[in-house]
């Protein structure tokens, strides 16, 4: 049982102690191949897009050859892999090879366009990319640009002069001499994923091989032998990288998909597969509970859904939890940079719960004096491993003198050790003297049955020299629901500073991850458009 301890002198907050299972020297490689090699013949995957199902000791064998056709071909450690796939039932192997020969995985988004893409290229100068087919023209032509002769390799086919991945498992007759590359676990890097981008262009941020192995093994004790996992989340996220390897490592089977969220497609799944744990954020959370199919699916295999992101409402977790027979919502709260949650909550409390083991955290005001008990400030953390900063980007600002990582989240712990979560700093809306949360305003409008979407800013006022609070809200078709209600009922409901006085604007979509985060920064550049 999760139980966060304070320290009243020290004002600081404490998971409660572990002591990590791994050498922090190990290679990742080597603990995900030991793990294949016990499960053996146990199915380890399954695509629900072809029906192909692989098996650890598949994995295993193919994760082999490829690392050992890779060294063949030349490629080295300490060298930067870049991935820009969706989930084919080839990736998982291929993301264990890379590994294997002692180069760090940079995971990008198959969504990326030329600029992100060209921007996270020219950080990490990647010595081989694999990439879908379809992403080939997009990527090569970023690399002419860059002046980078990476090879690449495609999953689904060939496309110029790349190489087919399937090349790469050829046997190699002497796939039992193979030991992976050894690894200084606590201070290389195995793994760059990117930061969400939703307030600018993405960074690399950094992960050692036992900064992982010590957030999904120690801490998250959810995932067993016997369970499913399934999220629609990319190896872009940080929960990829999580259902990949914490299922891996503890004998799951992994269902996958290349298919984009949508709440029928995931209710079908959950129910075809029998899927015992499932991970989602808490917009596609809030679709999911729209959906008309929901009352009608058997979600009596769901033990657990994992839910993250951003703040996830109290009453969504609550209705949900109803439809759950054998199951609970774990509502969590984490970053990239701190190799995943910090905090997780199975009794739906309104916070985003109790601290997991190797984290302290304290809460600092603008001055940075420690905040106490229900005393809102940036939260910022320290855990057993260092953080390794971000690549090929600078560092500074990101941690204080005493090694803590400064989140740019706003929140308090109650006297239960309970964490809340109440904005970004960043995204908080100055209006006048006052401080307002969007997140708390889009909270409740999410909830209304005839929204799909929304997303709150602050729109500058020259003139008054203040933001001023604008909402975007994507409606459902049938509804009748007009600008005036939404402001209505804002004035009804909260404070008469947190009026949308920067109107409201109906829009067909919003631009969001595809892990279902809205980008506030394509928000902010639609309102200057809508405004001029």
């Amino acid at each position: 049982m999760l139980k966060t301890q304070y320290d009243k002198e020290s004002k600081l907050w404490k998971g409660r102690n572990t002591l990590p299972l791994y050498n922090p020297k190990v290679s990742l490689a080597q603990v995900v191949l030991k793990s294949c090699l016990t499960f053996g013949p146990k199915i380890a995957q399954i695509s629900d897009d072809s029906g192909i199902q692989l098996s650890y000791d598949e994995i295993r064998m193919k994760t082999i050859r490829a690392a050992q056709n890779l060294q063949k071909r030349g490629f080295n450690s300490k060298q930067v892999v870049g991935i820009l796939a969706k989930n084919s039932c080839h990736l998982a192997p291929i993301v264990f090879a890379s590994l294997a020969i002692g180069s760090a995985v940079s995971s990008l988004d198959p969504s990326f366009g030329k600029i992100e893409l060209l921007h996270m290229l020219k950080l990490i100068k990647p010595a081989l990319i694999f990439c879908d087919v379809e992403a080939y023209d997009l990527i090569k032509e970023c690399l002419v640009e860059l002046k980078n002769d990476a090879q690449i390799f495609t999953f689904g086919g060939t496309n110029g002069d790349s190489a087919e991945v399937a090349d790469l498992f050829e046997e190699t007759h002497h796939e039992a001499d193979f030991v992976p590359v050894e690894v200084d676990g606590e201070n290389e890097i195995a793994a760059i994923v990117c930061s969400s981008g939703t307030t600018g262009l993405p960074k690399g941020v950094c992960l050692s091989h036992a900064a992982l192995l010590d957030g999904w093994i120690t801490r998250l004790e959810a995932f067993a032998f016997n369970d499913v996992l399934f999220a629609f989340t990319s190896l872009y996220w940080i929960t990829g990288w999580m259902m990949l390897v914490a299922g891996t490592i503890h004998g799951a089977t992994r269902i996958i998909t290349k298919e984009s969220y949508q709440p029928e497609l995931y209710l079908r799944i959950i129910e075809k597969y029998k899927v015992t744990i499932g991970l989602s954020s808490s917009h596609h959370l809030a679709l999911l509970l729209k959906s008309d199919l929901l009352s009608r699916t058997n979600l009596s295999s769901l033990k657990i859904h994992l839910v993250g992101g951003a703040n996830c409402s109290y009453n969504v977790q609550r209705e949900i939890n109803a439809k759950l027979p054998n199951g609970k919502i774990w509502a969590g709260y984490g970053l990239s940079e701190a190799a995943g949650p910090m905090t997780t909550d199975v009794g739906a409390t309104g916070s985003v719960g109790q601290l997991l083991s190797s984290f302290s955290i304290k809460i600092i005001d603008e001055h940075g004096n420690r905040c106490g008990v229900g005393e809102n400030g940036e939260i910022c953390f320290k855990t057993n491993y260092k953080f390794l900063g971000y690549y090929g980007s600078a560092t500074e600002g990101t941690q204080d003198k005493d090694g803590f990582f400064l989140t740019g989240d706003i929140g308090h712990f109650d006297g239960n050790g309970h964490l809340f979560v109440v904005d970004r700093k960043k995204d908080m809306i100055k209006y006048c003297d006052f401080q307002i949360s969007p997140s708390q305003i889009e909270t409740y409008l999410i909830e209304l049955p005839d929204l799909n979407a929304v997303c709150v800013i602050g729109i500058p006022d020259k003139v008054a020299g203040t933001d001023l609070p604008a909402a975007f809200i994507v409606r459902n078709k049938d509804t009748n629901m007009t600008e005036i209600d939404i402001h209505n009922l804002i004035a009804d409901h909260f404070a008469d500073h947190c009026k949308l006085r920067g109107g409201v604007y109906f829009v067909d979509s919003l631009p969001m991850t595809p892990s279902g985060k809205i980008l506030r920064r394509k928000v902010m550049e639609l309102a200057t458009k809508v405004k001029q």
